[in-house]
């Protein structure tokens, strides 16, 4: 099976702690993780900031195909021998239409700690004043 290009929002813990679990079950060395924060790479993935921000986003290496949400989760577990067992299940909920809002309803809800937003007192959110 072909390897993947992970986009990941490295803005987001919860994403941040996902990528790093994946990377230590990728025996197979199937996947490679992208920030979507880092400098160039919005430009490098040539899709819009905003739309990698929503959803995860995961390319062939390959063949530069795209799969995103919940078939990027898909695509994930196609290619780790651990979540093997799991990805019948992920492609019935993409297939179903369900999968899909269920992803976007957890993506919508995690938290994004911008670069630089952190001190010693903790970290500022979005919006907040300092």
């Amino acid at each position: 099976m072909e390897s993947i290009i992970v986009f990941y929002d490295g803005w987001c813990p919860l994403c941040t702690r996902a990528s790093r679990r994946l990377a230590r079950l990728d025996w197979l060395g199937r996947l490679r993780f992208v920030s979507i924060r880092e400098p160039g790479a919005a430009e490098e993935a040539g899709v819009p900031p905003e739309r990698l921000a929503a959803r995860l986003h995961v390319r062939s290496a390959r063949t530069g195909r795209w799969a995103e949400g919940i078939w990027a989760v898909a695509a994930i577990a196609a290619r780790l021998p651990l979540f093997w067992p799991l990805w019948p299940l992920l492609v019935a909920a993409g297939v179903s239409g369900l999968g899909q809002p269920v992803y976007d309803f957890i993506a919508r809800r995690r938290a994004i700690v911008p670069a630089g937003q952190c001190d010693e007192h903790g970290c500022r959110l979005p919006g907040q004043g300092s």
